[in-house]
């Protein structure tokens, strides 16, 4: 990796500071995690944020590009209290919602901000890793980003399996009649053929 085109470095830099800022925050958001399934997945995810950030930064280094490959993505089932895309049921509709505002100061921080936190960093994460990869000519990079976007999509996921099971994140729904309304509004395609000429 000799070059890079200007939009690959600048995404790239965008992704290494934005690693920065999320281990920082997952840090600072760490001593407040009260729930020792949280505290675990928190730990969890600080461990491989931190081994991609450095593979990250090894390859922009261009120091072994060849041997900078990603984390190792997690795999479903990776906790197995919540045994991701086999026993998890999300719970859906609104539940008794409690009024939300932000924590007048550190001492109100709790399990719900800590976990609240961890899911919207991955998500942003997810969302400019994958932004990257569409950016990237070097396959390299392109695959490093991808892998990272489907990591943080992954421990997103985990984070709010822990939250919806807690009922801290709720997944309000719709009713019925208007879900249907809306889902049914859309038809198939008929296929287009089109006259190609023989050459």
């Amino acid at each position: 990796m000799s070059s890079l085109g200007a939009h690959e470095v600048l995404e790239l830099h965008e992704v290494l500071n934005d690693a920065i800022h999320g281990l920082n925050t997952l840090n600072l958001f760490r001593p407040y995690a009260q729930d020792h399934m949280l505290q675990a997945i928190m730990d969890r995810h600080i461990q491989v944020l931190t081994m991609e950030y450095n593979s990250m930064v090894q390859l922009a280094n261009q120091q072994g590009a060849g041997q900078a490959v990603p984390a190792r993505r997690m795999s479903a089932g990776m906790n197995p209290a919540i045994n991701m895309n086999q026993t998890f049921q999300p719970m859906y509709g609104l539940h008794n919602p409690q009024t939300q505002a932000p924590a007048r100061s550190a001492q109100e921080i709790d399990d719900v901000d800590v976990a609240l936190c961890l899911v919207n960093c991955h998500k942003q994460t997810a969302s400019l890793k994958m932004k990257a990869a569409l950016e990237m000519a070097n396959p390299t990079l392109r695959r490093t980003m991808q892998h990272g976007a489907n990591t943080s999509a992954d421990m997103a996921y985990e984070g709010f399996q822990f939250a919806n099971q807690k009922g801290y994140y709720q997944v309000p729904t719709l009713k019925d009649t208007t879900q249907n309304t809306y889902l049914q509004s859309y038809g198939m395609s008929q296929t287009h053929q089109t006259d190609i000429p023989m050459v």
